[in-house]
């Protein structure tokens, strides 16, 4: 981890004991959480579901509110958020929204309303955490965040922007996930244009404990910096070190051309999903290094090098199954919407003779509950391809291949015998939906 000048968990007097954390449940906000409470400070964390994550952090003073609910915009529902609270730490973000709206909801309405309550009560320490890149990119994601680091800068606050490099940690979510999946790929490694980009990266917990540096000491206020580790690396030579971490034989680069990877990027838009995007394809192809000299003179946190971090914790069976599962996820959900494609066409459109012992057990009822239940098969098909509610959608799954099941077996015992599988095909189905749902479960 980082060396430090000053001892990072030893808060000098007199300094903050209450911060105020948005996105405290994010992959880095969760850091940052740790890195305050190893410091001694008391934390007020906003999040989405605060009962969940009480359960992380049981120490934790947490509170619920959506930043893309209007309650967040409005300074009133900030004010009794920062009732003692000494500092602010805005972690929250979202790199690829459902709607465009959320973006800027979470990146400058809900921001903006919090900093006006911050001015208005003198809560006036705030560190406000960005992105690297959003000063060159044209997406949605880089304005809807210069306009929030804007609202803060016109604020009477002693404020500090932080635009970090790429962060890794010994977990990973987003696109650290996809850089392990890539590295884990089969036989060989799929790298856009060979992957010459440059990239520096940081550790989460280094940037958390420059974070605490900057909130206890209010050093660099007014100030932007770019948190990165020394050590510049290429696309292509980080992807190759996480595959030596994992343990894998060496494979031979794949060039992914930009024509490609823009398609698949697209279809990752409609299909949500995340971190396969649009946005993400963009903020490669601006900027993912850093100056990180200012950061480590402001924070005494020098960060660790990939090296040091890969070395510092060896890989377990856990990393290896997480990275090719992660390649997994869109064919699981990819598989599971042909299915109910296939069978909502298939009930549609076959033979009603096909349906012989089913139907005679139904009667004229027979053909209109083929349709109606045809047409439940194909809605989800289609809400599976959309990327609607995914963890739901399982359980809906599930409740639908359950309850075909049960009624099947009611009307038409047969076809547990049926020589082509019938309705012993469910189980491992029933399986599959089960996986869809788990690799859904992020947070």
């Amino acid at each position: 981890m980082g060396v430090t000048d000053v001892p990072a968990r030893t808060p000098p007097a007199p300094g903050p004991r209450r911060v105020l954390v948005t996105g405290a449940n994010g992959f880095i906000g969760s850091a940052v959480v740790k890195a305050l409470h190893r410091s001694g400070l008391q934390t007020r964390c906003v999040v989405r579901d605060a009962t969940r994550f009480r359960r992380r952090f049981p120490n934790a003073e947490a509170h619920a509110l959506d930043l893309t609910d209007a309650r967040a915009h409005d300074v009133n529902s900030w004010t009794a958020l920062l009732a003692d609270v000494d500092a602010v730490v805005n972690v929250a973000g979202v790199l690829q929204p459902r709607r465009t709206s959320d973006a800027w909801d979470v990146h400058h309405r809900a921001p903006d309303a919090l900093y006006a309550a911050c001015e208005q009560l003198g809560a006036r320490r705030v560190v406000h955490v960005s992105a690297v890149g959003v000063a060159e990119a044209d997406t949605v994601y880089a304005a809807s965040k210069r306009a929030g680091e804007a609202c803060l800068r016109d604020r009477d606050l002693d404020w500090t922007i932080l635009r970090p490099v790429l962060v890794i940690g010994d977990d990973s979510y987003g696109g650290t996930s996809l850089l392990r999946a890539m590295a884990a790929f089969p036989f060989m490694v799929p790298l856009i244009d060979r992957g010459a980009t440059p990239v520096d990266i940081i550790h989460k917990d280094d940037l958390a404990d420059g974070i605490v540096r900057l909130v206890v000491d209010a050093t660099a206020a007014g100030e932007v910096l770019e948190p990165a580790a020394a050590g510049r690396l290429t696309l292509a030579e980080l992807v190759v070190a996480y595959r030596q971490w994992l343990g894998l034989p060496a494979g031979r680069v794949l060039r992914v051309p930009m024509t490609l990877a823009k398609w698949i990027a697209r279809i990752g838009d409609v299909a949500r999903m995340p971190p396969v995007s649009s946005t993400a394809l963009a903020q490669v192809g601006t900027r993912l290094t850093g100056d990180g000299e200012p950061f480590r003179r402001a924070t005494g946190v020098t960060p660790g090098t990939l090296a040091d971090i890969l070395s510092r914790r060896p890989s377990g069976s856990q990393d290896l199954w997480h990275a090719r599962l992660f390649l997994l996820r869109p064919l699981v959900r990819v598989a599971l919407a042909l299915l109910w494609t296939v069978s909502g066409l298939m009930g549609l459109f076959s033979s009603p003779a096909a349906y012989d012992a089913v139907a005679a057990a139904l009667g004229r009822a027979a053909k209109p509950l083929a349709v109606a239940f045809s047409l439940v098969d194909l809605a989800i098909a289609v809400a599976l391809a959309r990327g609607w509610r995914l963890k739901l959608l399982a359980d809906v799954q599930l409740a639908v291949v359950l309850g075909y099941t049960i009624g099947l077996s009611m009307l038409a015992p047969a076809l547990w015998s049926d020589p082509i599988g019938g309705l012993l095909k469910n189980i491992p189905i029933l399986l599959l939906i089960l996986v869809h749902r788990v690799l859904e479960e992020e947070r």
